[in-house]
């Protein structure tokens, strides 16, 4: 529909041709093509001229980091006081518009949200913002995003998303061309055979993974994995190996504080969880109370239930065991990270991975797992609980390096030894998990297991018709008393009472979204004293070259100019986007060593200096491999997300604000780094690839 319809897709801190390199493939790129052939116009907002503003943009508006609200909250008041939006469907779908009219025209507070104030805020001149509220109106409008990218990840920035779905309705959202596009998730026309969720699910849900996590983000330690049980007891403390063997792992655990894990099943969360964003806070100051658990696919409801960590009754953690270790790397403030995990509460870390990267390298054991290149699997080709167009079997390509193990195989030794083989397997090998999740998709009423045994995959036919199936809202947009939205009131709710009753002390979320310069959880503005000391804003992305931290070592994309940056020392650093005016400030030529950071820790970089980026406003993907010079303060890969913020998006938000964070940028000496040399020799003692980089296998220490 959007396609057909739209005439205008305004991208908000999006970057369609980075992210979709590790979720989803190539395949949206080519649509932004497309839509560019048959006259749709793309708008890029964001501080960078990033890899899809460059080549897909008809207009780059920049704006500073964290300051989209205030842009929005000016579009919203030339639409209120020019009289540019859909008045009858404002009064049929929506509630709330009068409340946030008070708030815009400056009723409430004595602020007109004019462009011209908004203009001070986010850097976007005022005529600027004029010509876009005029465009966006006289225009059917859709937003997309492509996972978000850095407007997501900062503070504060469920204000932007909320005011992005007023100005969507304020222009009907629903109607044909007029969308709220989260392209990452993908489409696919209606199956004729679709799967049945639920069953697809329970099975999938029941079957150990067997092969590579292909996304760095979850620490079972502190969900169903290794969460510390309900009965916990007094053990031995446990000893600090560097690798052990399957026996020497199994006593560790038997001997730890560690009861058998409160397993979630049918949907349910386990009995104590914590937030990924609130580890470090909760190993190292609990107890911790949170709102949501902040899982990407809980339902509304659960931001509006209250959590404890630790749960009474129940012990506080005393053991990580992780299978994507990437926490420092991929989260928030991983220099807290570092410091939680070495906590004396925290008496053992265990590491399952098939490289020695990031985590791995604070960890007291590490066992080797498989690549995907080494085990047999069954891959529905879906994406964020999606249905899937396609499901694949999945052979090895080659035996099992070492004394690797598929992460099936090394959870299924440890139970072993701990007298759980049976628990953990229910009897069944690997082909017959893999014939469970077959069936668990619904396939055997299409393809029998004899015949996708031989053929390999299996595609869903699409079904008749599906050129006719209704797009999005549509049936809200034609009648919302028919077909209402499931909230409170069926509307669209640009005023929430249910965040009035449930925080109404929450000035950093109220029920209308507002201009929040700062508050008790975040100070990362300009003209905060902070930034006297710490003056550029810090970005980051989803890294154009990798996925996550994945990828990272590939010689030929590390060749490409925003690959790596080598330095004068023959080290390839992750290259720090500035703009030439900041650089020259600095005396900072491009190519150059620089060191980025703050109060949290500093973080190495190869300078890339360009007018591709707002003065004042620094970039460094997400992603790069940790490369400690000394582990918790310095570190030398580039690993950014190491110095962003502890706290949350807000008090009640549990998401990451790892983008839009004060920093300072300085240009490294030689003298500087022959300092560091002599304090920290190991460090720069560790074999480099002058191709990969670091030769992550030389902690290894082969036992006698």
């Amino acid at each position: 529909d959007l396609t057909y319809n739209a005439e205008l897709v305004l991208f908000g801190g999006a970057d369609p041709e980075a992210t979709p390199l590790g979720f989803g493939g190539g395949t949206f790129s080519r649509l932004w093509y497309y839509w560019t052939q048959v006259g749709i116009e793309q708008v890029y907002t964001c501080p960078d001229l990033n890899y899809g503003a460059a080549i897909h943009a008809d207009k780059w508006i920049p704006i500073l980091p964290n300051t989209d609200a205030a842009m929005q909250l000016a579009i919203i008041y030339i639409w209120l006081t020019e009289g540019t939006y859909d008045k009858e469907y404002v009064e049929t779908h929506t509630v709330g518009l009068d409340k946030v009219a008070d708030y815009v025209l400056g009723k409430e507070d004595g602020i007109p949200k004019k462009p011209e104030w908004a203009s001070a805020k986010c850097g976007v001149p005022e005529w600027t913002i004029k010509a876009a509220a005029r465009q966006f109106a006289a225009k059917i409008t859709s937003i997309a995003h492509i996972i978000g990218g850095g407007f997501i990840r900062g503070p504060f920035s469920h204000e932007p998303a909320r005011l992005e779905c007023i100005m969507l309705g304020m222009q009907g959202l629903g109607k044909p061309g007029v969308h709220q596009a989260a392209l990452a998730t993908g489409s696919t026309p209606r199956s004729a055979t679709p799967p049945p969720p639920a069953s697809a699910a329970e099975s999938v849900a029941a079957a150990p993974d067997m092969g590579e996590d292909g996304d760095a983000h979850t620490l079972h330690s502190v969900r169903e994995t290794a969460a510390a049980g309900e009965e916990a007891d007094d053990g031995a403390s446990i000893p600090m190996l560097p690798l052990s063997r399957w026996q020497d792992i199994a006593k560790i655990l038997a001997g730890s504080r560690i009861s058998r894990p409160h397993v979630a099943t049918g949907g349910a969360f386990s009995k104590q969880t914590i937030s990924k964003t609130l580890i470090q806070e909760a190993i190292l100051n609990p107890p911790v109370k949170y709102w949501g658990t902040g899982a990407i696919l809980a339902p509304v409801e659960d931001q509006f239930i209250e959590y404890t960590y630790p749960v009474e009754g129940c012990s506080e953690i005393h053991m990580i065991w992780s299978d994507t270790p990437c926490r420092t790397t991929c989260w928030n403030d991983g220099m807290k990270t570092v410091e939680a995990m070495r906590s004396p509460k925290i008496e053992c870390v265990v590491v399952q991975h098939p490289w020695f990267e990031n985590d791995t390298t604070i960890a007291d054991i590490v066992l080797p797992s498989n690549t995907t290149f080494e085990v047999d699997d069954i891959v529905p080709n879906t994406m964020h609980g999606l249905d899937p167009s396609s499901v694949a079997l999945q052979e090895r390509a080659i035996p099992p390096l070492g004394e690797s193990k598929s992460d099936y195989e090394v959870v299924l030794e440890v139970a072993k030894h701990l007298g759980m083989a049976e628990q953990v397997s229910e009897g069944k090998d690997v082909n017959e998990w893999i014939k469970l999740v077959y069936k668990g998709l619904g396939l055997a009423k299409d393809i029998s297991w004899e015949d996708f045994q031989e053929k390999g995959y299996y595609v869903y036919p699409t079904a008749e018709g599906w050129e006719d199936d209704k797009a999005g809202l549509i049936d809200f947009y034609t009648d919302p008393v028919a077909n209402p939205l499931p909230t409170p009131s069926g509307r669209l709710e640009f005023y929430s009472q249910r965040l009035a009753d449930s925080f109404p002390d929450d000035y950093e979320r109220q029920p209308i979204p507002k201009w929040v310069e700062k508050s008790e959880s975040h100070d990362e503005r300009w003209g905060s004293e902070r930034a006297e000391k710490y003056p550029l804003l810090q970005i980051s992305n989803h890294g154009r070259w990798r996925v996550h931290a994945q990828g990272d070592d590939i010689p030929w994309t590390r060749e490409a100019v925003t690959g790596k940056i080598r330095g004068y020392d023959g080290y390839q650093y992750e290259p720090l986007w500035m703009n030439t005016q900041s650089a020259a400030e600095r005396g900072i030529k491009n190519g150059d060593i620089v060191k980025v950071y703050n109060e949290r820790g500093i973080v190495l970089g190869g300078a890339f200096v360009s007018e591709r980026i707002m003065p004042g406003v620094v970039s460094m993907d997400h992603g790069s491999r940790c490369d400690w010079i000394s582990a918790g303060e310095i570190d030398r890969g580039g690993a950014i997300n190491l110095i962003s913020p502890t706290k949350t998006v807000s008090k009640n938000c549990n998401g990451m604000a790892s983008s839009g964070y004060l920093v300072e940028v300085e240009k490294v000496t030689e003298e500087q780094m022959q300092e560091w040399k002599v304090k920290y020799p190991e460090a720069f003692a560790r074999e480099i690839d002058p191709g990969a980089g670091l030769v992550w296998d030389q902690w290894m220490v082969k036992e006698d």
